[in-house]
C-alpha cells in the first residue's frame, strides 16, 4: 500500500511540474483581460525582463508584478487574444498576442523557459502598435 501511495504521489508531481507551461498560456488571456497581474506573476521566474514600449529592464518577480499591475491598471478595458504560440530551442515556449485596450493596442510577447523541470515566464513585452 505504501509503495502504491508513493508511486501515485510521484506521478501526480510529474504531471503538475511538466504541465504548467500549457496552464501559463491557457490562463494568460483571461488574466490580461481582467488585469489580474497576480495570476501572471505566479509564473514569474526570480528575475524577469519586462518591456513596455521602449522602457525595458530586469526586475525581481515582486517588482515585476507591481510594474505589470500598474501597466494593466491604466486601462479601463482590455481584450487579449493569442495569435501565435510555439516552442523554440531548449524546449522554451512563447506566445505572441494582441492586447487591445481603450488607449490603444499592444503586441504582446511572452517567453517561457523551463528551469529545474518547471516552466517560468522569463520575459514579457508590450509594444504599442
Amino acid at each position: 500500500m505504501k509503495v502504491l501511495r508513493v508511486l501515485l504521489i510521484f506521478i501526480f508531481s510529474l504531471l503538475f511540474k511538466t504541465g504548467n507551461s500549457q496552464d501559463i498560456i491557457t490562463t494568460l488571456p483571461s488574466a490580461l483581460k481582467s488585469g489580474n497581474a497576480n495570476v501572471i506573476a505566479k509564473n514569474f521566474d526570480k528575475r524577469i525582463d519586462i518591456t513596455i514600449d521602449e522602457n525595458a529592464d530586469n526586475y525581481s518577480s515582486t517588482q515585476a508584478e507591481v510594474i505589470l499591475k500598474n501597466f494593466l491598471n491604466k486601462f479601463s478595458s482590455r481584450q487579449f487574444q493569442i495569435i501565435h504560440q510555439g516552442t523554440s530551442s531548449g524546449a522554451a515556449q512563447y506566445a505572441i498576442g494582441n492586447l487591445k485596450t481603450n488607449l490603444g493596442s499592444y503586441r504582446t510577447y511572452v517567453y517561457i523557459r523551463k528551469v529545474n523541470n518547471i516552466q517560468y515566464i522569463q520575459e514579457i513585452r508590450f509594444e504599442k502598435e
